[in-house]
C-alpha cells in the first residue's frame, strides 16, 4: 500500500508557507505523493471550502521545484472545463520538470455554475471528457499528431519536448458513476474514488475488473484522516456521506487492510485540519504509528 497527501491549499491554509511546509514535510516522512484539488471560480454562495484556492496546476509545478522523490498529483482537474490541449502541455511541461513524477488526475466535473463561468458547456461534458483524454493521449505518444474530434481537432503540429514517462503521465479517473467506471476500465490507468467506501470501492473495481478486460487499473482512494480521533461526518455536493479513515490506531489500521482487500494499492489521505500545526501533526502521526504496521 502506498500513501499520499493532499495538499490543504484552499481555505485557511492556502498559503506559500502552508504549501511548502508540508509538501516538504511529506516527502521528509516517507510518504509517497503530494496532490492538490481543482477548483477554479466558484459562486459567492458557495465559499467553503474553495471559494478561496490556490490554482491545482500552477501549485503542483510551485511543489515540484521544493521536492525531489514524491510523486505528484491532481485529485483531480476537471477536464471538461478545461482547454484540452493546454491541458495536455500543462501535464508534458510538469512531467518534464519534476522528472517523471506526474499522475493526472481528472475527472468529470459536478459544478454546473463553475463550467458557465469558464464558458464550457455542462451539459455534453461527458462525450467531451472521452474525446479529452484521447486527444491528451495522442498529442503524448504520437510523433506525428492528428485528431479529428467533434471538440478537438489538429493536424500537421508540433508537440514537443516528449514527457519522462513514454506515453505521456498516467491518468487517474475521478468519480464513482457507471461512465466513470467505464472511463476508468477502458481508457486510464487508475481509478480515484473521493470518500468511497470499502463496500462502495470493492463493488466499483469489480466492475472496473470487468469492463477492463486484460487491462490493468490501479484502484486509489481518498479519504478524510485522523489517528486518535473520531472524525464527525461529513457530505459531499450532492449529499451522500463520506467515509473516512479516523479513531484509535488499530481502528485506522484495520481500515487500511479493509481497502485493501478492496482493491486499493493506494491511499491519498486528507488530514484537512484548518491550521499548519496541526497538519503537520497529523501527518507525523501517522506516518510513526500507522505506515509502519501496514
Amino acid at each position: 500500500m502506498q500513501f499520499g497527501v493532499a495538499l490543504p491549499h484552499f481555505s485557511r491554509l492556502a498559503s506559500r508557507e502552508a504549501v511548502v511546509t508540508l509538501a516538504r514535510e511529506a516527502e521528509s516522512l516517507g510518504y509517497d505523493s503530494i496532490w492538490t484539488t481543482d477548483h477554479v471560480l466558484m459562486a459567492a454562495d458557495q465559499p467553503d471550502p474553495y471559494g478561496t484556492i490556490l490554482e491545482a496546476v500552477v501549485t503542483l509545478s510551485y511543489v515540484a521545484a521544493v521536492t525531489e522523490r514524491v510523486r505528484l498529483g491532481t485529485s483531480v482537474i476537471v477536464l471538461p472545463q478545461r482547454e484540452p490541449v493546454l491541458v495536455a502541455k500543462q501535464a508534458a511541461t510538469l512531467d518534464i520538470l519534476s522528472n517523471g513524477r506526474l499522475i493526472l488526475g481528472v475527472g468529470a466535473g459536478w459544478n454546473e455554475r463553475e463550467f458557465g463561468f469558464l464558458g464550457a458547456n455542462f451539459h455534453d461534458r461527458g462525450r467531451r471528457f472521452d474525446e479529452y483524454i484521447q486527444a491528451m493521449r495522442t498529442l503524448w505518444s504520437e510523433p506525428d499528431p492528428q485528431f479529428a474530434g467533434k471538440s478537438v481537432r489538429f493536424a500537421d503540429v508540433s508537440f514537443q519536448p516528449r514527457t519522462v514517462q513514454p506515453g505521456g503521465p498516467p491518468i487517474w479517473l475521478g468519480g464513482g458513476s457507471r461512465a466513470a467506471l467505464r472511463r476508468a476500465a477502458t481508457l486510464c490507468d487508475g481509478w480515484h474514488a473521493t470518500g468511497a467506501t470499502v463496500e462502495e470501492f470493492a463493488s466499483g473495481m469489480q466492475t472496473i475488473r470487468e469492463l477492463a478486460g486484460e487491462r490493468k487499473v490501479v484502484g486509489s482512494v481518498r479519504l478524510r484522516t485522523a489517528v486518535g480521533r473520531t472524525l464527525p461526518e461529513q457530505r459531499n455536493a450532492r449529499g451522500g456521506v463520506q467515509a473516512r479513515l479516523s479513531g484509535s490506531r488499530e481502528e485506522v489500521v484495520e481500515g487500511i487492510q479493509a481497502y485493501a482487500r478492496a482493491g486499493a494499492s493506494e491511499l491519498l489521505l486528507y488530514f484537512g485540519a484548518d491550521d499548519l500545526d496541526t497538519n503537520l501533526a497529523d501527518m507525523r502521526l501517522f506516518a510513526d504509528q500507522v505506515r509502519t504496521r501496514v
